[in-house]
């Protein structure tokens, strides 16, 4: 075998661990931030994986939480606002 055709196969091989390494980190950021949609990717075909399950849709708070939260957050802000009066 030619030296050219070693170098020729070592260069395949790379390539082909740096896709699965790109993948791998692909799939480990769509876990970390749970955004975009991944699709299917040959490489993960050939290995019968499939890409991680999508994150569950983020949870809706609703109009009654927000006003609690909201009247909450008033009430510290006054209560901080009153105590940064006094100390005056």
């Amino acid at each position: 075998m030619s030296n050219s055709r070693l170098v020729e196969l070592a260069i395949k091989g790379l390539e082909a661990e740096k896709a699965r390494i790109e993948e791998e980190i692909g799939l480990i950021q769509h876990q970390l931030t749970g955004r975009g949609e991944r699709t299917r990717t040959p490489a993960l075909e050939s290995q019968g994986q499939s890409p991680a399950p999508a994150a569950k849709p983020r949870r809706r708070m609703s109009a009654a939480a927000r006003k609690k939260i909201s009247a909450a957050m008033k009430r510290s802000h006054a209560l901080r606002k009153a105590k940064a009066a006094a100390k005056k």
